[in-house]
Order: structure tokens, then sequence, then C-alpha cells
């Protein structure tokens, strides 16, 4: 079999990974768009993946091998590059090698060379397997009526015009007349018209984590040979990262998974830019594979430029996207967006549809007359470009606290001008809290606390702290991820992020006088932050919040204070500071007490820690909105090529209240 991204081919037998079968195809089912919508958005799945819509708990995989042991006709559907040709050749060699059906004598036919070879024959089926197997017109006869055939065609979506009427009336005429036979046709999803009678329907599902593991690992080791398996747990460490869901979500087909085995074999790593390989896979599906294959199909808007049928599909992925439900369309809406863009007229845009979802399978009918993008990364991708070629960025903005919006936002800073976008951005993040008086009174506190407290750290990891830690409705781990994204922002030296293990040793992590720091952390978190220091966080990766609130705390202590702290320290052996637990019975023991001694709460009083900030609930909401916007910020800027200067300006002026802003601007003019 020939191998995406490699120009020698490969023996089957090293690469195949068997395909898994849905027994119920997704247009067959019948299911209401809410209830689709509840599958997709219910739990957190590991792929993102929109295959698991509609199929809830109820569809079970099947092997595709096993399931010819049933002895029914079968019509396998499945989207581009699903693996439908590579099953085939599988059941081949399974066949030959005496482990599957046995009793009978395989044959493979791929449709597009049959509308040639089988002319002369007027696609005559048992003429032609005659004239394959050398045979005689009764032994051919005899052969298929006793069943001793497993007629295997491909690519019934690859015959078009009269020669693809002829063949499928042939097949069908084939099958009606030696049912003993088993034959298999594989098709597209969508596009085929007519119905088969005595054909059970099934339909290739996308890979499970365990196929991805599986055929990668049978990829490197075919293509790098002795470095196969180093390279293949490389590959697929980076993939199952958390920020390559996106990536992760496109390499659930074969096709796709190797473009992203491809791209990693010949760099070493994923593109910087995730856009390139979402590029790369759009082009593959539209124009690459078919042109790979050398199948020519009379698409009804094959005069569309691939740049004409890009802004459509960018036109449909945003109009959607901008919805509340931004993933599934109803038929009658999704004809609607196409005849708008077009100018087509109803039952034109039918026909696009039915192309687009044939010849590319770009887009999926999820179920009866519902449809949807084939992957979430390819709409968030599309909707980026439309956004890019339109340049409204005001609209865009206005998506700016939408979590679903998140990778378009990221997208958006890899495909157009970063710089400019991220200090729009910023305005617009400045805006969402301008005119409300409160907010910008606990900015202002923010800022002084940053001022007030002199430490090596930088002013705005120190505002990250304040802001973070007196907004309630932050959560611990979302603040820990926002300071952890900022740490890749600024400089290095901070060192802000530091992983705590429950049963390692804890010192090894911490510099050279890491037991005092650490013991610090540990005091202020069991004073002040239990959502620090509890089971649910400690093993995760935790920024130095209670570091940097340490050094808060400990250069605002009096020196009479600070010497107690120093003896309570003195105390805890090195040994006690590698076991979490131990450490946690001691302190139970001996900690408290010296606690109230060194009065730690009165302290902080005193000097302004413990504010309380009372804010309504229309103030909370957007906080939420104005800190998560800043998150997002930070991880465009983290993830894009924008200039130092315009970096680090914006870093300058995070989490500033307006009045300081503009302040700055004034002062930088002058």
């Amino acid at each position: 079999m020939p191998l995406w991204g490699i120009h020698n081919w490969v023996p089957l037998r090293d690469l195949f990974v068997d395909v898994n079968i849905l027994e119920k195809t997704s247009s067959s089912r019948r299911s209401e768009v809410g209830d689709l919508w509840q599958d997709f958005t219910k739990g957190e799945s590991n792929y993102r993946s929109l295959d698991r819509i509609g199929l809830g708990n109820q569809q079970q995989r099947v092997s595709g091998l096993s399931v010819l042991e049933r002895n029914t006709n079968l019509i396998v559907v499945g989207k581009p590059g699903s693996g439908k040709t590579t099953y085939l050749q599988r059941i081949v060699t399974e066949c030959n090698n005496g482990k599957l059906q046995v009793q009978r004598i395989p044959v493979l036919i791929k449709l597009r060379e049959f509308v040639d070879d089988g002319r002369k024959y007027d696609y005559n089926l048992e003429q032609y397997l005659g004239q394959l197997w050398r045979l005689s017109n009764a032994d051919t006869e005899l052969a298929l009526s006793q069943g001793r055939a497993l007629v295997l065609l491909d690519g019934l979506d690859e015959v078009t015009g009269e020669a693809g009427k002829q063949i499928t009336k042939q097949i069908k005429r084939f099958a009606r007349i030696y049912p003993q036979v088993l034959v298999v046709v594989t098709c597209r999803t969508q596009s085929q018209e007519s119905r088969f009678q005595r054909f059970d329907y099934v339909e290739v599902a996308d890979f499970n984590e365990e196929q991805v593991r599986a055929f990668a690992e049978h990829w490197f080791g075919t293509v790098c040979v002795d470095a196969g398996e180093n390279k293949a747990r490389e590959f697929l460490e980076q993939l199952f990262r958390e920020e390559n869901k996106p990536i992760r979500e496109l390499a659930i087909t074969p096709i796709l998974l190797s473009l992203t085995c491809a791209v990693f074999q010949q760099t070493g790593k994923f593109y910087s830019k995730r856009s390139k390989l979402y590029e790369e896979g759009l082009e593959l599906l539209l124009v690459q594979w078919d042109k790979s294959r050398e199948v020519e199909r009379g698409e009804v808007y094959r005069d569309l430029s691939v740049e004409r049928k890009l802004e459509l599909l960018s036109f449909v992925a945003v109009n959607k996207f901008e919805q509340e439900q931004y993933v599934l369309f109803e038929q009658e809406e999704l004809e609607g967006y196409i005849g708008e863009f077009l100018g087509i007229e109803r039952q034109k845009s039918q026909e696009v549809l039915r192309a687009i979802a044939s010849v590319h399978g770009l887009l999926i009918e999820r179920s009866h007359k519902v449809w949807s993008f084939s992957h979430l990364t390819f709409q968030e991708y599309l909707v980026a470009k439309w956004f890019c070629w339109q340049q409204d960025w005001g609209k865009l903005f206005a998506q700016i606290h939408k979590k679903e919006w998140r990778e378009v936002f990221l997208l958006v800073f890899c495909l157009d001008n970063a710089d400019k976008i991220a200090q729009l951005m910023k305005q617009k993040i400045d805006a969402m809290v301008r005119d409300v008086n409160y907010i910008q009174d606990f900015l202002t506190w923010v800022n002084k606390k940053s001022i007030d407290i002199y430490l090596h750290y930088k002013p705005t990891a120190i505002r990250a702290y304040y802001f973070t830690k007196f907004t309630d409705f932050v959560d611990s781990k979302s603040s820990y991820n926002f300071i952890f994204a900022l740490d890749k922002l600024l400089d290095k030296e901070t060192n802000i992020v530091y992983r705590l293990a429950r049963d390692s040793k804890l010192s090894e992590h911490f510099s050279d006088n890491s037991p005092s720091d650490m013991l610090l952390i540990f005091l202020i978190a069991s004073e002040l932050a239990e959502d620090f220091a509890n089971d649910d966080n400690f093993d995760a990766p935790i920024p130095s919040l209670g570091n940097i609130r340490g050094h808060i705390l400990y250069r605002i202590f009096s020196p009479e204070y600070q010497c107690e702290l120093k003896k309570l320290k003195s105390q805890v052996s090195d040994k006690l500071l590698k076991n979490w637990d131990d450490f946690q019975n001691w302190w139970k023991l001996n900690g408290q007490p010296f606690l109230g001694k060194i009065q730690l709460r009165t302290n902080m009083e005193e000097n302004n820690v413990t504010k309380i900030w009372d804010f309504c609930n229309n103030h909370k909401q957007l906080l939420q909105r104005y800190y998560y916007a800043n998150n997002l910020l930070i991880d465009c800027l983290t993830n894009s090529s924008v200039i130092n200067i315009v970096r680090e300006e914006i870093e300058d002026n995070l989490l500033l209240p307006i009045a300081e802003i503009e302040k700055r601007k004034r002062k930088s003019i002058e």
C-alpha cells in the first residue's frame, strides 16, 4: 500500500490496524438536534471528536474483520481517508492466510479501474471474474452458484455518470442472481443515492485512542526502522499533551493521522504554527487525496476554485459558530447558507451540499438531516480564516469571553498580523471594565499592593496574585493556570512554576535554600489557602502562588515576626520536608501553636493583605469575563510571534486600571 507523505510503498501487514465498524450508519439515525447537542456537550472528550454525536452509549463498535463472519452483503461507508480501501486489502490477505472466510475465493476490484477494464464486458461481473480467474464460463458459474467467492468492490463513489449507473445496476443484479456469494462494497458517506437490497449498511468509525497509538507505532516502525520505537514514543507523548487536543481531533482518521506522522517525522515536532497543519489537512481532502488516486469526479461545483470553496466553507462555519449551539446544522439551515453564499436556488444548494459531503467529507450527516463539520478543528480553522479575510476584528472581539472561541483566537494570531491584533485585543479587554468604578478601584488597589511590596518578581506577577487571591470566584486551578501561562510570557528568572509530586522528594524541585522556602509556602498555604495544599490540586503543576505569597508576607513581617518564623523553620528537618504526609502529621502537632504565637493573621490585617472586596453578581460576572479574556490574551501572546516591544508593552499594562494605563501612555509620549 502507498503511505501518505512517504515516497515508497510499504507492506500492508506492517501498518494495518483493524478498523472498527458502526453497525448503524449516521444518516439512518433519527435524532433531535437538542439530543445530539447534549451528546456533544456532556462530559469532556479526549479527542473533542464529533464522531460521538448521536451515538450516546448505545452504538457499539465491532471489529471490521469479525463483521464478515455474519455472511451478509455489506455496504461499508466512511469519510475520505477513513481506511476503506485498506480494510478490503486486509480482508484479502486474511482470506489468503486461511484466517477468514476460508471457503471463499477473495477478489478485490477497484471500481475506478473497472470503468475501463469492464467496459468490454458491459460491466457484467460474472464475465469479468471468469476472465480474472482464467476459468471457463461453466466453471465460473459453478464457483459463483456454490457461493465460493468473496467479491470486494472498492470505491462506488468514484464511478460517476452513465458508467456509474451501469456499474451500480450490475452490482445489484449480481447480488440478486448469486445470493450465496458474499459481496462487500465501499463508498464514501453520502455518495450513494440508490439503496441496495439484500445489503446491510455499516460505517467505518473514527480511530479511538488505542488505534491511534497502534497506528503511530506501526507507522514509525515501518518508516524509521531502527529508530521507530523511540520516534513513536516521542510523537505520542507530544500528541497527547493538553495543548495538542485540536491536533488529536484531526488524527482520528488514518489519512490525517498519516499526515500528522509525516510532518513529525520530517521536522521532529509538530509545526510551530498549528494552522499550517490544518491548512495541509484541508488541501489534502480538497485536492490531493483524489488527485493521488487519479480520481476525476463530476462534482456539481467543480468550477469553483479551491480558494472559493474555502471561502464557502468558512462562510458556513462562521454563521454556525456565532450561535449558542455552534456545531449542528439542520439540513435546511445548511442549504440556506450555501445558497446565500453562492447565490443559487435551494435545489442547487442541495447538490452542492451532497458534493461537499461525498467528495471531501468535510461536512457529515450525523443523523437524518442533521449535519456538522467532520472535525471541530476544521470548523475553528475556517472561522479564523473568515475573520482574517474580512478583517472584522470588532465582531471577533465580541466573542472574547466565550470559551469555545479560544482556539479561533489562537489561530487568528497565527494567520494574520499578530502585533496589530494583540494591541486591539488588549484595548477591548481594558474597555470591558473601563466604566465600572468599583472594579477600577479594585484594580487600583491591586496595582498599589504590587508597588508597595518590593520583590524580585515582576509587578505583573504580583498583580496577578492579588487579583486571583481577592476574587473568590476564581478557582484555585484556574488561577494556577493563569500564572503558569503568565510565566511563559515573563522572564524565566521569575521561576514561577514548580511541580510538586506527592511521593517524590519535594526539595529536589527547589533551589539550594529550598527547605526554608518550602516550609514558608506550607505555612502560608495552611493558614490562608487550603486550596493550595488540598489533595485535589497537590499533584497538579502548581505555580508558585504560595512562593509569591510567602515572599509577600515575609517582606511585610516585622523583624520579630521574621525571627519567630525562622525558629519554626529550624524545627523542621529536611527529611520531614521530603514527604507531604509526614509534614502534615508534624504540622497538626506543632504548626498551629507556633502560627498563633507569631500572630500571622493580625499582622496581615494590619498590612491590609486581608482586605475584603464585596463584589455584586454583576461585578463578578464582568470580572470573570475580564479575567478569562486576559488569560486568553496571554495564551495568544505565548503561542504566536508577536514582536518583543508589543509583548512587553502588553505585559507591563496587564491588570492595570484605566487611569494608570493612560498615565503610562502620556509618560511614554513625553
